[in-house]
């Protein structure tokens, strides 16, 4: 093994929307130490989220695949080659530190030499209470997530998260700040070895948002009611301006913390040297609503139903912000470079593989495209024509289905939307080369261009397995399509 190949460190934010990164463009979100970083790497503002929600992003990014064709939020396959394991077997020591509790559940730490996990994020309980009662942080329910089934005989998620973190008080016991001192201790002990890939993951900006107060007040200076620390998942109409302005100030609070302290792990990485010999990617599997189109979290959970919210922008762009030392190619790009085509997770697996000069596993059925060529400013004629952002869970995440739940598609320049129940109605079709917020539906204006994805949609998911169920449901009649665009031949 040659002893030059570079350590690999990917640093995963959960929830965290690229556009409150105050160097992506955000008014008012102070990001500082993500924002230097945004401006010394090369960012694909075209990352967009492949297999949601939180397990299978990461099952694309470890194995190269697309899971959301073939299965739904699931346990690690044990007969996946995943990336830790195809660099193990490289030489590498592979080691991941993470408080996303989802991980330790479905067994992500089994694909790593090493692992550490910090607990008690979300509705993680490693302790028991017994003494102590669970008091509501917020009395008006409909405020807060309130799972389905949960008819208010079981306390709220944020309720839960704040008993297991009573002992919470200062910054240095959030959960970025704990996870950061783990993950800035580790690359102490072992910046002089290598080659190393360290996959750090945050659950943080994932809700419950319990920064410090003073954090929130940056953003919120005089609100004087309950704290709003965890959307809805519903409609935001059920609350005042002013909670929903303090709702999106615990996010922002959120953001900020976590630029802080994942601020940390890069000026270590950073003050070791290791930037010259290593590739640092930061990134986030999705985002979510904090008061736009109405709604408040990612999806629609109510105690009487759990369903998918419409893939739009604040949720289906993810950041991508990359460092490539100058010595691992032929012509890395400047620092600050952003690139706009479409990236998605798979695609990190083939371009680490590249960039450490290892072949592709012949038997790992990588679906990824490498980006080393577009990372390097040579262009490729390998790249995706498009993406597609959706989930397979009809209802939860436990119910096995193959059934793919309203699709977005884009080609970088249109975005289609897909409606299935409970919101009703036709498409949404976007430019967002012209349009990035997607303010203008434009799809009557534009139906051939509605047609043309709506056909490379299914062509793509027929190539990757789809069923056959899930292909009918999303033929043109059953969607929408035929009542707005020129009629298609269908497909089943």
């Amino acid at each position: 093994m040659p002893k030059d190949r570079p350590n690999v460190i990917i640093i995963c934010s959960d929830t965290y929307r690229p556009d409150h990164i105050a160097a992506n463009g955000h008014p008012w979100i102070k990001t500082p130490e993500l924002d230097e970083f945004v401006e010394k790497t090369i960012n694909f503002e075209g990352g967009t989220v492949s297999s949601f929600p939180t397990i299978p992003m990461r099952t694309d990014w470890l194995a190269g695949r697309f899971s959301h064709p073939r299965h739904g939020w699931r346990d690690l396959d044990p007969k996946a080659i995943t990336m830790p394991q195809i660099l193990s077997k490289e030489g590498y020591t592979t080691q991941l530190i993470a408080d996303t509790t989802h991980l330790l559940r479905s067994k992500f730490w089994q694909a790593y030499d090493h692992f550490h996990f910090e607990r008690g994020h979300e509705g993680d309980r490693p302790f028991s209470r017994l003494n102590t009662p669970i008091e509501d942080t917020v009395t008006d329910r409909r405020k807060t997530r309130i799972d389905r089934g949960n008819h208010g005989d079981r306390p709220a998620i944020v309720d839960v998260h704040k008993h297991t973190n009573f002992r919470q008080h200062y910054e240095e016991e959030c959960h970025v700040a704990r996870l950061s001192d783990v993950a800035c201790r580790w690359v102490e002990d072992n910046h002089k070895g290598g080659p190393f890939f360290l996959w750090v993951d945050s659950f943080d900006v994932h809700e419950p948002w319990t920064p410090p107060e003073y954090i929130v007040r940056k953003y919120d200076p005089s609100y004087d009611g309950e704290p709003m620390m965890h959307p809805n998942y519903d409609s935001s109409d059920i609350y005042s301006p002013e909670e929903l302005k303090n709702l999106h100030a615990h996010y922002a609070g959120e953001c900020t913390m976590a630029s802080k302290h994942i601020g940390r792990v890069l000026r270590i990485i950073e003050d070791t040297r290791l930037m010259e010999n290593t590739i640092v990617l930061f990134t986030s599997d999705h985002g979510m609503y904090v008061g736009e189109r109405g709604r408040t979290g990612k999806s629609a959970i109510t105690p009487d139903a759990f369903d998918v919210f419409p893939f739009y922008r604040e949720i289906a762009n993810i950041c991508w912000s990359m460092h490539v030392p100058q010595s691992l190619a032929n012509g890395v790009l400047p620092p600050g470079t952003r690139m706009p085509q479409i990236a998605q997770a798979p695609d990190v697996l083939p371009t680490v593989l590249e960039l450490c000069g290892i072949e592709q596993p012949k038997e790992s059925d990588i679906e990824g495209i490498s980006l080393v060529p577009w990372i390097t400013g040579q262009r490729s004629d390998q790249t995706r024509e498009i993406a597609i952002t959706t989930w397979t869970a009809m209802t939860h995440h436990s119910r096995k289905t193959t059934k793919c739940r309203r699709p977005t598609v884009t080609d970088g320049t249109w975005t289609l939307l897909i409606k299935e129940p409970p919101d009703e109605g036709p498409p949404e079709l976007y430019n967002v080369a012209d349009d990035p917020n997607q303010t203008t539906d434009l799809i009557s204006e534009h139906k051939d261009e509605a047609k043309r994805l709506h056909t490379l949609m299914l062509d793509w998911l027929e190539s990757h397995e789809a069923g056959s169920s899930a292909l009918e449901r999303l033929s043109a009649p059953n969607v929408g399509l035929t009542s707005c665009c020129t009629p298609t031949i269908p497909r089943i």
